[in-house]
């Protein structure tokens, strides 16, 4: 059998955005056997520059427009703030390069379609990073519901929670983002991933206030009831409202589908490996926050251990790597156009909490890339 490889003599990586995310994804490609070049950015030069030494990058800068022109680079992953995605992503789009775009995909959905748009007529692939697909049980349940095993889903109810320190920390970097816009995100993309072909048309929310809102005028929970064109009902629920101290590193959820011939349930809390020690553990993602009893295997990208990483970044990095190298694109891969159409869904979500009503989703005839 003839092997395919699209390019030949490895994968040429450039990184945008040098903070937590954007340090994981470099460290991982670093390690990648198929990554042959190596480039980060970041506006804040020592932060590019200290991430190329570590990750021992063969190039870096300030520019990402200048970066990602580089004949040297194919793939790009674009891991700024959550506000700031758009530009480095339509740049590295104008330079014919495949792309990874954290999400959310972009802040607004009309950036989001210039992404696509642009891409489709490039000729290149965009990839929104939905890290929670590459979880053993969340792929577990796309599995067998795929399989019939649930027969016709008929409902849903999805939920996630974070401490107030990671929210604090998401939501001083990027003041434009949401509850919605960058957390339930996560079970959006699941769950229209599990209901193929079916589209929500209304959305009603609720949102509440707390320390967050205080601050930042921002929900700090928000709750939500789709239902889509079949007649499928979903809720949704997202709280930043755990205290600091709570022992979670990052995030617990639950995932629940609901059919006429079986049901899927996933609690998803961590409790089942409690580490509880009289020395302050610091959270990976927040470091400046420690708390003595800590729920591990909570940091949603994954853990080093060893000196290594592993979990669900690694899998997506290495898949998307893996897609631009060989041309062979992986499924369980997010799609711009998904990474879109969950962005569609948290905006609605917002508008909802915004004014109190019931608020319409309205879907395009035709779909790129």
């Amino acid at each position: 059998m003839t092997r395919s490889r699209q390019i030949s003599g490895g994968v040429g990586v450039a990184v945008i955005g040098c903070g937590t995310i954007g340090r994981l994804r470099a460290e991982i490609a670093h390690r990648h056997p198929s990554v042959r070049h190596l480039s980060v950015c970041d506006v804040d030069e020592e932060k590019a520059r200290s991430l190329a030494q570590d990750c021992e990058a063969d190039s870096w800068g300030v520019d990402a427009a200048e970066l990602v022109s580089d004949d040297a680079v194919d793939a790009v992953i674009v891991a700024t703030t959550e506000d700031s995605h758009f530009d480095p992503a339509i740049s590295a789009i104008g330079a014919g390069k495949h792309v990874l775009v954290e999400k959310p995909l972009a802040i607004l959905p009309e950036d989001g379609d210039k992404l696509l748009h642009e891409a489709s007529a490039r000729g290149v692939v965009v990839h929104t990073g939905f890290t929670q697909r590459f979880r053993r049980r969340f792929l577990a349940i796309k599995q067998h519901a795929d399989n019939g095993y649930l027969g016709q889903v008929t409902s849903a109810k999805a939920s996630i929670y974070l401490t107030q320190a990671v929210a604090k920390a998401v939501i001083s970097r990027a003041g434009t983002t949401t509850p919605a816009v960058n957390t339930l995100t996560y079970c959006i993309d699941l769950l229209l991933w599990y209901l193929p072909g079916r589209r929500p048309v209304t959305v009603y929310a609720q949102g509440g206030h707390g320390r967050c809102y205080d601050e930042y005028g921002a929900p700090d929970s928000t709750w939500s009831v789709l239902t889509f064109d079949d007649g499928t009902v979903a809720n949704l629920g997202v709280s930043w409202e755990l205290p600091e101290f709570w022992p979670a590193y990052v995030a617990t959820m639950e995932f629940e589908l609901f059919g006429r011939d079986g049901v899927l349930s996933v609690k998803d809390d961590h409790r089942d490996v409690l580490l509880a020690s009289s020395h302050a553990v610091p959270s990976p993602y927040t470091p400046d926050v420690s708390m003595n009893v800590a729920m591990l295997g909570s940091a949603m990208p994954g853990d080093w251990a060893l000196g290594e990483y592993f979990g669900a970044m690694k899998d997506e990095t290495h898949a998307f790597i893996d897609s631009v190298g060989t041309g062979r694109v992986n499924p369980i891969l997010a799609t711009g156009r998904q990474g879109h159409d969950v962005l569609m869904v948290s905006r609605a979500i917002d508008e909802s909490v915004r004014t109190g009503e019931i608020v319409s989703l309205h879907w395009p005839a035709t779909e790129a890339t």
